[in-house]
């Protein structure tokens, strides 16, 4: 049996056994709460397969069984198909079921929520570890994009790709040699016309530069015609990819890229607004006694009056505000970093470079439990309340960091800087200068909800990790 037909069928499966498994828990649930009262009669059994057959046939014309997508792109479609299949059968129940039911109806698309993705993603690490999950892929190119695309497929594991080599269209005497740091070989064009090695279930990945794209357009055609999987990783760096619509003309071969500005949209600015003022304010009633037990400590371990420290930083529209946090420096924490950066020239060149210290004298003991624990920084939900920050977006710089933003200043300043965002969650004090002006441009220009969402959930796991924090 072929190795796909395979992944097909366990991955429908396990989207069978979700709906039957969340409609048992929302069961057992129910029936401790409301003891004694059966409701799972005919109609309404019947209604819930019904609904649960359309959800499975919606996933397989979505080919959720067979594109293979980064994980919380599969999850964003899973449960916006999810969403509106709730929305439909609730809408019904509401209508014709008992009160009990519609509980129930409930009970079970939450819990389809969690189980769902959960037993999809067990079901790839059960066939992975029979080696039924790996798709062989080739990718055509020898450019930094095609090493690109290779760190990118190692580094999204669960997507079950196995790179096999590159393949160098321009030169048909290659095989053998390697790309990189990497130990993978270097293939001729003609190795993938080999009938002996052709495997239908390989994916060949197109990383060429823009310019031989087009040059090989008789090879992509060729290869298309031979392989199930074909897809093409533009060499296009800078522009806003999420939400962009392709188009084409009917008998034309032109391609037509329609781009979003997701927050140029006054909606979704308001509704992004909102998320901050519920988050913040919930979060500061509930933290309340956190901050209470944070000062003291801070009062009785250095012995100064300052509990919060205020700091100039750059906001939306480029104006100033003073973003606040808890005091984890001693008073005089600017005599102490000049002196050291006159007196050691290693940390000289290290501030330089990233206005951070890794051993920074300047911070107290409690200061240093704080900032490990990113603790330091909830006080910034007085800021997102105030309108002055947002809980996810770009880091907040100060007027000495705008000429490392050079262009693209413009950017940061269309946005209120957040107390997370993707610098974040990327290896926070970690990754170099650099690479967080590029997250946060990235960002902005592929603002959406949802990512969001996400940001915010893989900051929890950061901060429980400490990753990169001092």
């Amino acid at each position: 049996m072929r190795k796909s037909l395979i992944q097909k069928i366990a991955l429908v499966t396990s989207d069978v056994l979700s709906l039957f498994i969340s409609l048992v828990i929302a069961k057992l649930i129910l029936d401790i709460i409301k003891p004694g009262i059966h409701y799972l009669n005919f109609e309404n059994l019947g209604l819930a397969k019904s609904v649960g057959l359309l959800v499975i046939v919606i996933f397989w014309y979505q080919e959720q069984y067979v594109k293979r997508r980064p994980s919380w792109e599969e999850l964003r479609i899973l449960y916006q198909t999810i969403f509106l299949f709730a929305i439909l059968h609730l809408g019904i129940s509401y209508l014709v079921s008992h009160h009990v039911v519609k509980t129930l109806n409930i009970l079970f698309w939450l819990f389809l929520l969690i189980v769902l993705p959960l037993l999809r993603y067990l079901t790839k690490l059960i066939l992975a570890k029979f080696n039924l999950w790996q798709r062989d892929v080739y990718i055509i190119g020898t450019s930094n994009n095609a090493l690109l695309t290779y760190e990118l497929f190692c580094a999204n594991k669960i997507l079950g790709y196995r790179v096999v080599g590159f393949v160098d269209l321009n030169n048909d005497s290659s095989d053998g040699t390697t790309l990189g740091s990497t130990t993978l070989p270097i293939l001729k064009y003609t190795t993938l016309l080999n009938h002996d090695i052709n495997n239908i279930d390989a994916e060949i990945v197109f990383a060429l530069p823009t310019n031989e794209l087009l040059e090989h357009m008789n090879k992509i055609n060729l290869l298309q015609s031979k392989y199930t999987f074909v897809s093409i990783v533009p060499d296009i760096t800078g522009l806003p990819l999420y939400g962009v619509q392709l188009d084409h003309f009917f008998g034309n071969d032109q391609l037509f890229l329609r781009l979003q500005n997701n927050l140029g949209r006054r909606l979704n600015r308001i509704i992004k607004r909102l998320m901050d003022i519920i988050v913040s304010a919930s979060g500061l009633i509930i933290l309340f006694p956190v901050f209470i037990v944070v000062a003291f400590f801070i009062k009785i371990t250095t012995g100064e009056g300052k509990i919060f420290f205020k700091h100039k930083r750059i906001g939306l529209n480029g104006q100033y505000f003073y973003c606040i946090k808890f005091q984890t420096m001693y008073s005089n924490s600017q005599e102490i970093l000049n002196n050291l950066l006159l007196s050691d020239e290693n940390k000289r060149i290290e501030w330089e470079k990233d206005f951070k210290l890794k051993d920074d004298p300047r911070i107290t003991k409690i200061g240093k439990f704080l900032r490990k624990t990113s603790m330091d920084e909830l006080p910034q939900l007085l800021n997102v309340l105030k309108g002055e920050m947002s809980l996810v977006g770009p880091r907040p710089i100060v007027q000495d960091e705008v000429i490392r933003y050079h262009d693209d200043i413009y950017y940061y300043k269309l946005v209120r800087p957040g107390i997370t965002g993707l610098w974040q969650i990327s290896g926070r004090n970690d990754i170099d200068y650099t690479n967080r002006v590029r997250l946060d441009i990235w960002y902005v220009k592929n603002w959406s909800l949802w990512y969001d969402f996400v940001i915010l959930f893989k900051t929890i796991l950061v901060v429980l990790n400490r990753d990169g924090a001092y």
